[in-house]
């Protein structure tokens, strides 16, 4: 016998075996007695069998215990399989109900302090989890200060002294202390003496032997000098609880006597030490943070506001459309390629958000480096940029039309037409010192190798200036060593393109955040302008500053921006629009609908927001 043949008829008595140990199962499961059969318990052959087709087994095969009416065989090449009634059917698991949560992404995962976060990761946490004193809110087509901690405040007609009165009752999340003027001191201390994070906008007004405690409820906060925006400034006092950071600070440390000011064990992410909306339950170094609603939040949620937020930072645009697609992300990040914002508009209840930020791309010019410490060479690149096609590549941006963004306040415009003109560009380049040997000097432009085509902007720029003998290279570089380059004059490329973003939103707000000296070393000043034209520019802004009548400082501000413009610092690419996909059909999101307005990282307000999981399940059931 052939090795095929005899396995086909182990095969066929396997079978029968099983058919029989299933019947006598059957049998002995009766409660009552098995009715007469119909046919003989070992039947003979069928009176009319039916000749299997083409069979493969033996031609007379064994009897099967107790037939009925005999069916007809299919062919036996592949028999099928009884149903087996020792393995029972599993119970269909029912569908577990979704839970109330959101996945949000960004470049990156918070920094857990909250006074040295200052990305928008960062500041997104921050804004959901702690409370400040005063609050900015969209309003009536403007931003406005609303009270937040602070339910009233007065200024001295000096502007040096601000009193604050606290909202009563308001409890940290884990210690359940409540918050009182003790711990706006101590996080105002905080900030000025470890001045990371959005601390660098107190320093230099503070002073901290002016500031103290009244009483439980009352605070004042002592300025060096008066300071016109100071109310823009105390929205981002973010209030920890003090006792809780003092009893986890460790030794030594950075800070005099106050050793790490608890930064270490904050940045570890045990748990949070705020009292807002929000509150920090779980901290996955790499993979994510998870906030949870703080049901004892003295504000108000929106009805259906999400329990929990979930936030990951992913910015490749394919796992971006795989986990939207299958709603496992509901709000992506602002810094995917254009092609992946129309790729994700495509799919079914994902609509993109336009969030306009006080933000501007700025070509950022080295005043220090040949031949850009030429005015001329500067003003010959106004005209050599084409910002129409500027918009079409990177179409999250609007024209831009001033010096600042023009959704700010006391925007005034460019005082004269900003064109792409390669014949105005070369009468500039004329009337320099290097005309006649421009050919000597060729002028770098970063491409910022986490930026998808970003280096489609240096390719412009450089198109065009080749047309009037300036050579211009595109040199890709990665965000940390440009962050490190810029911290020294002659290490940064001739040209810096940056995204910039004002944290207030007054027109001085970006004007320091770019041109003050204090900016030199970051990433928000590529100038390096040198004096006596440096303190120049300082004491025009500090002026600005220090003026206590906003009407006044108004005007003040226009001249600012028509004097900067003069000094040709920068190319003013575009005003930046942030786009973000975001699942449209179950999450409303005020911010992307009602058309947000105002600063980085506080369009994501997670309390005000409303998830419909009934519309999800609609989605996913699709």
């Amino acid at each position: 016998m052939s090795l095929s043949k005899a396995i086909s008829k182990a095969a066929v008595i396997a079978i029968v075996v099983i058919i029989i140990i299933a019947g006598v199962v059957a049998g002995i499961l009766l409660t009552r007695p098995a009715p007469t059969p119909t046919t003989p318990t070992t039947p003979t052959t069928p009176t009319t069998p039916t000749t299997p087709t083409t069979p493969t087994t033996p031609t007379t095969p064994t009897t099967p215990t107790t037939p009925t009416t005999p069916t007809t065989p299919t062919t036996p090449t592949t028999p099928t399989t009884p149903t087996t009634p020792t393995t029972p059917t599993t119970p269909t698991t029912p569908t577990p109900p979704l839970e109330s949560m959101i996945v949000v992404s960004f470049a990156n995962l918070p920094y857990l302090d909250p006074h040295v976060a200052h990305d928008e990761s960062g500041r997104a946490y921050i804004h959901n989890v702690y409370d400040t004193l005063v609050s900015m809110e969209y309003k009536e087509g403007t931003v406005k200060i609303v009270p937040w901690l602070a339910e009233k405040w007065e200024v001295s007609e000096d502007g040096l002294i601000w009193t604050f009165y606290l909202r009563k009752g308001v409890k940290f999340h884990h210690s359940g202390r409540e918050v009182t003027a003790e711990d706006v001191v101590f996080s105002v201390m905080r900030m000025v003496l470890m001045p990371e994070g959005m601390g660098y906008l107190l320093v230099p007004w503070v002073d901290l032997n002016k500031t103290k405690v009244i009483d439980k409820y009352t605070l004042q906060i002592g300025l060096k000098k008066p300071c016109g925006v100071f109310l823009y400034l105390a929205s981002y006092i973010y209030i920890v609880d003090s006792k809780e950071v003092q009893e986890h600070i460790k030794c030594p440390g950075p800070y005099g006597k106050w050793c790490d000011f608890g930064k270490g064990w904050l940045m570890e992410g045990h748990w949070d030490v705020g009292s807002g909306p929000y509150m920090l339950a779980e901290y996955v170094p790499g993979s994510h943070v998870l906030l949870a609603k703080n049901k004892d939040w003295w504000g108000e949620f929106a009805p259906h506001a999400p329990e929990k937020v979930r936030i990951v930072a992913i910015v490749d645009p394919t796992p971006t459309l795989t986990l939207m697609s299958k709603r496992e992300l509901d709000i992506s990040t602002i810094w995917l390629p254009p092609e992946a914002y129309e790729e994700l508009d495509k799919i079914e209840g994902i609509d993109i958000a336009h969030l306009h930020y006080y933000g501007m791309y700025f070509l950022m010019m080295n005043t220090r480096k040949p031949p850009l410490d030429d005015i001329h060479v500067r003003k010959a690149l106004f005209y050599l940029f084409d910002y129409k096609t500027f918009l079409e590549i990177m179409p999250q941006h609007k024209e831009a039309k001033g010096v600042v963004p023009s959704n700010m306040i006391g925007f005034c415009p460019f005082p004269e037409p900003v064109e792409f003109n390669i014949d105005k560009a070369l009468e500039e380049l004329k009337k320099s010192k290097y005309w006649g040997e421009l050919d000597k000097y060729e002028i770098t432009i970063t491409w910022r190798a986490e930026v998808p085509g970003e280096d489609r902007v240096g390719l412009l720029l450089a198109s065009a200036a080749e047309q009037v003998g300036l050579k211009i290279k595109v040199v890709k570089l990665p965000w940390l060593t440009v962050v490190e380059r810029m911290t020294h004059p002659d290490t940064p490329n001739h040209i810096e393109p940056m995204w910039i973003t004002a944290d207030y939103p007054e027109a001085i707000g970006m004007i320091y955040l770019r041109w003050h000296s204090s900016s030199q070393g970051t990433v928000n000043q590529n100038e390096w302008f040198e004096d006596p034209l440096k303190s120049e520019i300082d004491k025009k802004i500090e002026d600005v500053l220090s003026t206590m009548d906003m009407e006044e400082r108004l005007k003040k501000e226009c001249e600012l921006q028509h004097y900067i413009f003069s000094l040709y610092p920068s190319v003013f690419a575009g005003d930046f629009i942030g786009f973000k996909a975001y699942q449209s059909y179950y999450l409303e999101w005020p911010a992307a609908e009602k058309g947000f307005v105002g600063v980085f990282g506080w369009d994501v307000e997670y309390w005000k927001m409303n998830l419909y999981l009934d519309k999800k399940a609609e989605l996913l059931g699709k």
